[in-house]
């Protein structure tokens, strides 16, 4: 089973799921990738909107009307997915993917989907942070804290460097009752499917969704 959460109040981004880029609807890039990896019977369509479903409904997916709840800003997509689990008949696997990252291909979920042995828990979509996290630092009112001891310690040469990587909201694959059970896709055994960082755009206000539309206009990829 494969969700995709919709939620029709967006306030970055009035309506960001149904922002057209490159002439479609920004969720139908998300749902296509699914329908054509061929990995999942059942593919839902969780929003509280009908303008967002209407722009897929002439695909192979049903619709999951999301409880007022669960369509807050202040609700999490994992705790509605959770919910949504509850409402459904059990399958083998259940994944969710976010329609704010569009350029996840059918064979980066194929791969998730096939590497999720039954002695893991969980597969999640990753990249490497383009950023360096040993250089971050907090703020308190006007106060430098850094977090980590390679500014203080003066190892900001690339050697003393190490990548670390974070989770692209692209797709979360599980077992459906190790899910349950864990309620959430990173306790247990958890492996990663990496995705090029120049291709990781998660569409959150207009600043991003212009990246998306260069990065179409570069690319030339329709996908």
């Amino acid at each position: 089973m494969a969700v995709i959460p919709a939620r029709g109040g967006s306030t970055r981004l009035i309506d960001k799921n149904i922002h057209l880029l490159g002439g479609k609807p920004l969720i139908r890039w998300t749902v296509e990738a699914i329908l054509k990896s061929e990995c999942f019977d059942t593919v839902v369509i969780s929003t509280d909107s009908d303008k967002i479903y209407d722009t897929v409904s002439d695909l192979n997916v049903e619709r999951h009307v999301r409880p007022s709840q669960d369509a807050t800003e202040k609700a999490t997509a994992l705790s509605a997915m959770i919910n949504l689990m509850k409402e459904y008949k059990r399958h083998d696997i259940f994944s969710y993917f976010l329609p704010t990252c569009p350029f996840v291909t059918s064979e980066e979920i194929k791969k998730g989907v096939e590497l999720l042995s039954d002695d893991l828990d969980s597969v999640v979509s990753m990249t490497e942070y383009s950023e360096c996290v040993q250089l971050a630092c907090q703020m308190k009112e006007d106060s430098v804290l850094p977090f980590f001891d390679n500014l203080t310690s003066g190892l900001t040469n690339s050697k003393f460097i190490k990548k670390y990587y974070h989770p692209t909201g692209a797709f979360y694959i599980s077992w459906w009752d190790k899910l349950l059970v864990n309620k959430n896709f990173f306790v247990g055994d958890v492996k990663g499917v990496m995705m090029p960082k120049e291709r990781f755009i998660d569409i959150n206000d207009i600043w991003d969704f212009d990246l998306a539309k260069n990065y179409l206009k570069k690319t030339k990829q329709t996908y």
